[in-house]
């Protein structure tokens, strides 16, 4: 657990969760436990917290627990996550009419494939070849299952990008559907070689900062800028923060 607590008089005291999952170099270890340091998403949501001045207890947690506490009002804020429709029963997106605004996202993220270099898997941008009977492996909870399920391609599902990376060099799974950075990353710092990503990106989707439905009810003015002052903050710190996580 981390407490940031900002100088001068605070208007609010907010707690917020993430996922217990790593999603370097977005947010860094798995487990409950808070890395030090944490990630970048936490640091630019330290600079959010401490130019609007107000405090922010964080909890990491597993992602249907969290969704849960943030329905009930448990946490006030829940990051990051893309926008469904099944979702808005859980928390408040920013939105812009009836639909989500990406202009107020967290990050964005691109989901792409990853093989065994001797696979003759491909996806062209509108459809897979090469799978034969194999699966696709993705991280559980994440969003890229649906969208692997519409187009009928049958999955797996593991709880982390080692597990799923491990499980497809073990040949346990044909292909493994993975947030690009963090897919990137992950083979970049264990040097593996065997591994290759399809260029092609599978889906890409804006990921935000969900609030909870009490704390919009309760202070909506302070809502809309936190989410305003967080798409500042991201473009002006993100890249400078996630580069104190590069080895």
């Amino acid at each position: 657990m981390l407490l940031l607590v900002c100088p001068g008089a605070l208007a609010e005291k907010l707690k917020f969760a993430c996922s217990d999952v790593e999603s370097a170099t977005y947010l860094i270890g798995n487990g409950e436990q808070m890395a030090t340091p944490p990630g970048a998403m936490v640091d630019v949501m330290n600079q959010v917290a401490q130019e609007l001045g107000f405090e922010i207890e964080y909890v990491r947690l597993p992602v249907n627990r969290l969704l849960k506490k943030l329905q009930m009002g448990e946490v006030d804020g829940a990051f990051s996550f893309s926008f469904n429709e099944d979702r808005l029963q859980y928390g408040q997106f920013p939105m812009k009419g009836e639909k989500d605004d990406p202009s107020l996202r967290f990050l964005e993220h691109s989901y792409v494939f990853y093989k065994l270099k001797s696979s003759p898997f491909n996806w062209d941008g509108t459809a897979v070849s090469g799978l034969g009977t194999g699966v696709v492996g993705f991280n559980t909870t994440f969003s890229v299952g649906v969208g692997l399920a519409k187009l009928g391609i049958p999955v797996e599902q593991a709880k982390t990008t080692e597990q799923n990376f491990k499980k497809l060099m073990m040949g346990r799974i044909a292909v493994f559907a993975m947030q690009e950075h963090t897919g990137d990353m992950y083979l970049w710092e264990n040097q593996i070689t065997g591994v290759e990503k399809v260029e092609t990106p599978f889906e890409r989707k804006p990921y935000y900062l969900m609030l909870s439905k009490q704390l919009v009810q309760r202070d909506p003015a302070l809502a809309q800028r936190i989410w305003a002052r967080l798409a500042k903050v991201r473009d002006g710190k993100m890249a400078k923060f996630q580069r104190n996580y590069l080895p």
